[in-house]
């Protein structure tokens, strides 16, 4: 008999945030998660930064003019977990499925680009920082580490998910699919002057060359945006859809560009296997002549070493220490992937 791996139905939103307002932002949020479970979603995609939108400013006028949007964007930022993360964790809950969102989160004094993956339970299964924010959005937003970038095992499958410029990059989706990633969530935001073939081109990239289905979800670009921000903004392009594994044919979507709406596709995992066979470059498909080191560690500003007596933090490991006396060698030992990928981890670190 064999296996069997998993079928569902997933939903890729396509909707404007309400600019600027983390409340209203994720009430419209619990909204569309449960209309798009009463469509019958058990995997539904809202677009990056969906609470309470994107740094538009940044692009469109000088960083000092544009600090007041800054400040405004920063008081309605997310930290995690906080009561907007437990209202996104309850519609989770109670439409019993799993949510993949794109928020502005508050850390300490730094705004971050990042998704949150919720599981059908409620339960807050990770989060994912953008590791490099794309051109004028380094006026606002930090850079992530590795220790984010990951994929999640679900009943649905292995997800993971990549953000907007990211899908330009060539490192993050490899890693990605040395992990194992099957369902791939494509996050972006709502485009006012680029062209939107940039989002299709990428998303049906990255489920030919790495045999992931794709779920793409993008941002539409509210008039109302360039009114509150005092510039003329283009009524903003999306392009949001569902993309099958290996062939990168569209099985759902697009929607139109400028309009709001929910599309479904029916996601079987088994019929991405064949493709397996053809263009697998993390494993039989991979040139042996290319690695890639991947640091899937922390990174902090400071590390505070305390002595034993202190009980707040425990003392470094004796594997720590040892490591510390060898420059350059890892507490944890190095973890392989598929494709000539190397993660190094830190002490203690979990990975899949």
């Amino acid at each position: 008999m064999g296996d069997r791996l998993p079928k569902f139905r997933a939903a890729a939103v396509q909707a404007a945030p309400v600019f600027l307002d983390r409340e209203a932002s994720a009430e419209k949020a619990c909204k569309l998660i449960a209309e798009a479970a009463a469509g019958g979603a058990q995997l539904v995609v809202l677009p990056e930064v969906f609470i309470p939108g994107g740094v538009y400013w940044a692009w469109h006028m000088g960083m000092r003019k544009g600090m007041q949007f800054s400040r405004e964007l920063f008081l309605n930022s997310v930290e995690v977990p906080s009561e907007a993360t437990t209202r996104i964790g309850a519609a989770a809950e109670r439409a019993g499925c799993h949510v993949v969102i794109g928020i502005n989160e508050r850390d300490n004094k730094t705004i971050y680009n990042t998704l949150l993956f919720y599981g059908p339970d409620g339960r807050l299964l990770g989060k994912r920082r953008k590791l490099k924010a794309t051109g004028a959005e380094k006026l606002v937003w930090g850079e992530g580490d590795g220790s984010t970038h990951r994929v999640y095992e679900t009943e649905l499958g292995r997800i993971g998910g990549l953000i907007c410029g990211e899908h330009a990059q060539v490192l993050p989706g490899y890693s990605l699919a040395a992990m194992g990633e099957q369902v791939h969530v494509g996050a972006w935001v709502g485009f006012a002057f680029a062209d939107t073939s940039l989002t299709e081109i990428c998303s049906r990239y990255h489920a030919i060359a790495y045999n992931t289905f794709v779920v793409c979800s993008q941002s539409v670009v509210d008039p109302g945006i360039g009114k509150r921000l005092g510039i003329e903004l283009p009524a903003g392009s999306a392009w949001t859809a569902i993309i099958e594994a290996g062939s990168g044919r569209v099985v759902a979507g697009p929607l139109p560009p400028t309009e709001e709406g929910i599309v479904y596709a029916e996601i079987d995992l088994n019929e991405a296997v064949p493709h397996y066979f053809i263009h697998e470059s993390t494993g039989h498909y991979w040139p042996k002549q290319f690695q890639v080191h991947f640091d899937a560690r922390e990174a902090k500003p400071v590390r505070i070493l305390r002595d034993a007596e202190a009980p707040e933090v425990q003392r470094a490991s004796a594997a720590d220490e040892e490591a510390a006396r060898e420059p350059g060698r890892s507490a944890d030992r190095d973890a392989e992937l598929p494709g000539g990928v190397r993660r190094v981890r830190g002490a203690g670190q979990r990975t899949r």
